[in-house]
């Protein structure tokens, strides 16, 4: 079986991967069009604050290892054209011929409405870093400059608001929406969070605005220099560097016409992740995937769900085995010195629920002997007491705990059942009970 994946990030290689562990024989070759394998979107951010000492390192695997599974990479290549009848598809580079072609191409980080007007030197100036060849471009450009703007307040906008003024700019951040973070959080419960972001040098958020234009201009001063004006509804702001951090989506492209999509762009699946095309898959950010918290499909672009999809779609190759299950859009962070996680609804999406649910919100010290705490939120069905939805909010690292939380839902465990799961206990490092014990033992303020 010859199996060609478009795509070397997150979804390409995962399913590159558990395909040569399914079919040793198989001839399996991933064409990438960027010159490096496995760069992590955040890369950049990582880079910047001093988690990986090159650019060059942040990626989740290295060529070597793909080339040592016995699996082909090309480089430098792009998709042009695909016969599925044929079996056949064309790149920048040569023709290929495959049994089983798998999408993983992902997604692009642009707005559709913003007007961006054609910098000169805008390869030196670029707007987006998630692909290594604008991170090289950028990580020259950061050190020179004092004043940024970050289009989007969502976890990718917050990342780098948080990264950039712990280098010591000046950055300025604009959100259409009432707060940040509004996809994963509740507005009451990020409360705490939301007051220190006020008090944070360096930051200032603008909420409720959209950006209608980003335009070049030149400084009126004794040495003039280039600058960004970024102009929305009620004021102008002068930046030396913007970045449009707003929602991925996939590119619309050719291939939109050979596949049956959705109106975003999304390649319509099956429950296999097969394509509209017999033997054509797509995964990752090119899908919607079930929604296990509301049973619809939504538009999931995160990494944890590239890679279950990537995996999903090798088992399906051969023979359509296992259905995609989905994903519950578990995320965690940390931003100016909290750590932030959120798995499952929010109360804010009950109108997309078919019964009626109800919130828990309490706060619980973190370790026996602290006074650090960690805030909690719970969506529950209010009949079955089914946990649809966990929030935390912490000064001090909790993280891991959202991923039993996404176990409890996608289990679909009850409040009193989380209230009996066994947590050890050692008071360095764990309060008597843990917080998510909690779920079922009431709570500082029930909310229906």
């Amino acid at each position: 079986m010859e199996i060609l994946i478009i795509g070397a990030s997150f979804a390409g290689v995962s399913c590159a991967l558990r395909a040569r562990q399914l079919y040793p024989k198989a001839k399996i070759t991933i064409i990438e069009k960027n010159q490096v394998v496995g760069f992590i979107p955040s890369g950049f951010l990582q880079y910047l604050t001093g988690q990986v000492a090159r650019l060059e390192e942040a990626v989740f695997i290295k060529k070597e290892v793909l080339k040592k599974a016995g699996i082909e990479v090309n480089l430098g290549e792009s998709l042009l054209r695909c016969f599925p009848e044929q079996h056949q598809i064309e790149t920048s580079k040569k023709s290929y011929t495959y049994d089983r072609l798998v999408l993983a191409y992902g997604s692009i980080q642009e707005s559709q409405v913003l007007q961006v007007e054609e910098f000169e030197g805008r390869m030196d100036v670029p707007v987006v870093y998630k692909d290594f060849p604008s991170a090289q471009r950028l990580a020259t450009v950061i050190p020179e400059v004092q004043t940024i703007a970050i289009i989007g307040a969502g976890q990718a906008g917050m990342e780098a608001a948080s990264a950039f003024v712990q280098m010591g700019k000046q950055v300025e951040v604009f959100e259409t929406m009432d707060y940040p973070l509004f996809k994963y959080f509740d507005q009451s419960f990020l409360a705490p969070f939301l007051a220190s972001l006020e008090q944070v040098k360096g930051l200032r958020l603008h909420c409720n605005t959209s950006v209608n234009q980003i335009r070049q201009t030149q400084t009126q001063s004794q040495i003039p220099k280039t600058v960004f004006e970024v102009q929305t509804h009620s004021l102008t702001q002068l930046s030396d560097l913007v970045f449009t951090m707003v929602n991925v989506r996939p590119k619309a492209n050719p291939l939109n016409q050979v596949f049956e999509s959705h109106s975003d762009y999304t390649i319509k699946t099956d429950a296999y992740l097969e394509t509209s095309q017999a033997d054509v898959f797509a995964v990752g950010d090119l899908i919607q995937i079930p929604a296990l918290a509301l049973k619809e499909k939504t538009y999931m672009p995160l990494i944890n769900n590239a890679v279950r999809s990537g995996m999903a779609a090798a088992e399906n190759l051969k023979q359509k085995t296992k259905v995609f299950k989905g994903g519950l859009r578990t995320i965690g962070t940390q931003l100016f010195g909290w750590y932030l996680a959120s798995t499952g609804l929010l109360e804010a999406e009950a109108f997309n629920y078919p019964g009626k649910i109800a919130t828990k919100s309490y706060q619980l010290s973190a370790r026996l002997f602290s006074t650090e705490v960690i805030y909690c939120k719970v969506t529950f069905d209010e009949t079955t007491h089914e946990v649809l939805g966990v929030q935390l909010l912490s000064k001090t690292n909790c993280l891991e705990k959202i991923n039993t939380a996404a176990l409890a839902i996608e289990t679909k465990r009850t409040l009193e059942e989380l209230a009996q799961k066994d947590y050890f206990f050692q008071p360095r490092y764990t309060p008597v009970f843990d917080i998510l014990n909690h779920l079922g033992l009431g709570s500082d303020r029930d909310e229906v």
